[in-house]
């Protein structure tokens, strides 16, 4: 007969509580408290400071952590989309998706930036997910990259750049856009991206 080994009870309390944790930063940070301290965060959480500091090092590991989280939740938002598509529906799919991945993650990622350039980790996973969302790109509009090859890489960072969070954040945050509008904006800068490399290979 062969025996399960035993759950290690000690162990899995212990994970409920890092995450309870996790969980007490990202509501306090939803809520507009960008910079949440310890002591918020036990509060929110229903622990003592010192188990805080029993699961992460401090604030910022605290921070790195529920941005990691977050990233991981809501990347799945990222769904592969068929280069066969038309490509204005490529487009709007890719924009639609993005909407969604933003909109979850804006406030988490507005804090990260406190940590950004001095965390190592924080860097680090902010890098991973820009490289994930560039091969998705790569691989939406492979069929018009491919066309290019002289060009492929400017085309690609140009709509790398403008799907990107940072100017997402800066048509919501800057110019006080909708999720809406700012969705609106970006298809229409993609648009104008590929009819403009088409005209202007033409047009010479």
């Amino acid at each position: 007969m062969v025996r399960t080994p035993p759950i290690d009870g000690r162990r899995a309390r212990g994970e409920r509580t890092r995450t309870r944790v996790l969980e007490a930063l990202l509501a306090l940070v939803e809520e507009g408290e960008l910079r949440p301290t310890a002591q918020e965060v036990a509060a929110r959480a229903g622990v003592a400071l010192r188990t805080v500091y029993h699961h992460f090092e401090d604030v910022q590991a605290l921070r790195t952590m529920a941005l990691s989280l977050q990233m991981s939740r809501h990347l799945e938002n990222l769904q592969p989309i068929d280069p066969k598509l038309a490509l204005d529906e490529r487009v709007q799919v890719l924009t639609r998706q993005y909407r969604r991945l933003f909109e979850q993650i804006t406030p988490i990622r507005r804090a990260a930036m406190f940590d950004e350039h001095a965390s190592h980790e924080m860097a680090e996973g902010i890098r991973r997910m820009r490289s994930i969302r560039r091969d998705h790109i790569a691989t939406a509009f492979a069929p018009e990259l491919a066309k290019r090859a002289e060009e492929g890489r400017v085309l690609l960072d140009a709509i790398d750049v403008a799907t990107s969070w940072d100017t997402w954040n800066y048509l919501r945050a800057g110019l006080g856009r909708s999720a809406g509008a700012t969705e609106k904006i970006l298809i229409r800068i993609l648009t104008d991206l590929f009819v403009t490399r088409r005209s202007g290979r033409n047009g010479r």
